[in-house]
């Protein structure tokens, strides 16, 4: 009975000991709850220790308005490329200094200037991913299109509205630049760095020698047969004036963008690109098979046989070219393609030339090519599936396409490299001795190789520097006759792309073997016949069938 009475005492006791604990942290719960409460007050109320989200944060932790970003510091790994003038690390640059304070979202960089394409590639197959793929060209449309329906890159058009608003309003405002970077699947896996500006909207310039035109009392010529004439001319009076025939009357990079001669076949009723891809009343065309295409070869062919073409124009490179074209005492060109006329005569020389209007051919024509006005990018900034942190990832690169931080991470820090005006516009400080301009926006900047929007709005703000005023002088020769017929910049699905790859590779090489041979033999005449018929045995049909159907999906896009 006693063994009984004593066991009963004891359960009483742990009982008593239970209640005892359980409401010792009850009181203890309510005690710092009634702290939280009084903190929060002190938080609200903008006391000394405010601590906690910001208001607004989402439910990820992301700041869905103003900076920091985050409350607490979160770190991404950046996978980038360098550009050559980039002198300093990512890291010890100001503008990405300055960035990480206002985020509080701290990059780990790795960038590279060589070998980034096999380190890329690398990382895909191994898939040991970064967080972010970073900056212009720091991916290829066929990795886009390869590893963002496997899943690899996360598709962004749905995060884009609510994590990066000012990117959706861009790219609300632009359905052009929406459409360019949107996949056939429909999704979304980069947002694109662009640069706006009037003058991107014309490519090469043909400039001629107006010291030989005067010296030889010549006009400038304003038709083909006058051109004709006037290479003769250049290439017989010694206009150089240094006894020696060794004037060229025309050169040009062949097949080169800004150094060749696409829009020279705009005489003849066919405006031409490196790619060789028109788009005429909504129907695609391959212009090497088109007649004007031919009638503008037979002409080159007619001057290149008379020697009034440089007899290297096949074979020099661009070093060769401009080496040529600053040739030290005597200028040896009298005609020649280019974007601004020092980079391929020199500073010695330059003077002499000026833009040389489209000529007209015998039909009437008169065209030149016209560009979209900007420079885009597809891939500036991608976000892998290996990122734990989308969300801040999209909301960090929305605060780099507001005005002042895109200025500053294209053309360096405003105080260091740009200066802020009264009026609201922006001009470059001045670049310091012993450095060029390009050198000088890098070294406190990505620029070329960082993720931007710089739209007309923000370009229209940013003073003109030399470059682009004489390119806005050339743009008023050219603009009375430029027409855009290039094929838009479209994303191929991977099935498309792998077999785009397999027919151009034998198209593409077919015609630029045959055009110089035509020109430097003069038979596009005899050959033209068999040369269609190669191009339809090699599917010109099916290239320009995928073309054609991706073309008229990319307009059905809104």
């Amino acid at each position: 009975m006693q063994t009984k009475d004593n066991s009963k005492g004891d359960l009483v006791a742990m009982q008593s000991k239970k209640w005892t604990k359980i409401g010792f942290i009850l009181v203890l719960a309510f005690t710092l709850l009634l702290s939280a409460c009084s903190s929060d007050k002190k938080n609200n109320e903008g006391g000394e220790n405010k601590k906690g989200p910001a208001s607004g944060e989402d439910a990820s932790g992301v700041n869905l308005t103003g900076l920091p970003i985050v409350s607490d510091q979160v770190t991404l790994k950046f996978m980038t490329t360098k550009a050559a003038q980039q002198k300093k690390p990512h890291e010890e640059m100001k503008v990405v200094k300055d960035f990480e304070t206002e985020t509080n979202v701290h990059i780990e960089w790795d960038a590279a200037v060589e070998g980034y394409a096999e380190k890329k590639n690398l990382m895909f197959a191994g898939g040991e991913l970064p967080d972010v793929f970073f900056g212009a060209e720091s991916l290829t449309d066929d990795d886009l299109m390869k590893y963002g329906p496997q899943g690899m890159l996360i598709a962004l058009e749905d995060l884009i509205p609510k994590f990066a608003p000012h990117i959706h309003e861009i790219l609300e405002a632009n359905p052009e630049i929406k459409k360019m970077i949107t996949a056939p699947d429909g999704h979304i896996y980069s947002i694109p760095q662009i640069q706006e500006g009037p003058e991107q909207a014309l490519g090469e310039v043909m400039f001629i020698n107006k010291a030989w035109l005067d010296k030889l009392g010549l006009p400038v010529p304003a038709t083909t047969e006058e051109f004709e004439q006037t290479l003769k001319a250049f290439k017989e009076k010694d206009p150089n004036g240094n006894n020696k025939a060794d004037e060229i009357p025309l050169s040009f990079l062949y097949g080169n963008t800004l150094n060749g001669i696409s829009s020279f076949h705009g005489a003849f009723g066919l405006l031409d690109t490196p790619a060789h891809i028109s788009v005429k009343d909504d129907k695609v065309v391959f212009n090497p098979a088109q007649t004007e295409y031919k009638e503008a070869t037979a002409y080159l062919g007619k001057l290149f046989t008379q020697g009034l073409i440089d007899k290297e124009v096949f074979t020099h490179d661009r070093n060769v070219y401009f080496a040529k074209g600053k040739n030290e005492g005597v200028a040896l060109y009298g005609v020649f393609s280019g974007f601004r006329a020092v980079n391929v005569v020199g500073a010695e020389h330059m003077a002499q030339y000026v833009p040389l209007p489209p000529l007209k051919g015998t039909g009437g024509s008169q065209l030149w090519n016209e560009y979209n006005p900007h420079y885009f990018t597809r891939a500036g900034f991608a976000i892998t599936s290996e990122n734990r942190h989308p969300e801040v990832s999209l909301r960090w690169v929305d605060e780099l396409y507001k005005e002042k931080n895109a200025l500053q991470w294209a053309y360096g820090p405003i105080g260091t490299t740009l200066k802020e005006n009264p009026d609201g516009g922006y001009s470059f400080l001045p670049t310091p001795e012993g450095m060029n301009f390009d050198e000088f926006r890098h070294s406190e900047a990505p620029g070329n190789t960082t993720a931007t929007a710089i739209l007309m709005d923000t370009a229209d703000k940013l003073e003109s520097n030399e470059a682009k005023l004489e390119r806005m002088e050339y743009l008023k020769v050219y603009e009375p006759f430029m027409e855009n017929t290039t094929y838009p910049n479209i994303l191929f699905s991977a099935e498309d792309t792998e077999r785009m790859a397999i027919l151009k590779a034998d198209i593409m090489s077919y015609v630029l073997q045959m055009q110089p041979n035509w020109i430097m033999n003069g038979t596009v005449d005899k050959e033209w016949d068999g040369f269609i018929k190669k191009l339809d045995d090699m599917g010109l049909k099916e290239m320009l069938d995928i073309l054609q159907s991706n073309y008229e999906r990319y307009q059905s896009l809104k």
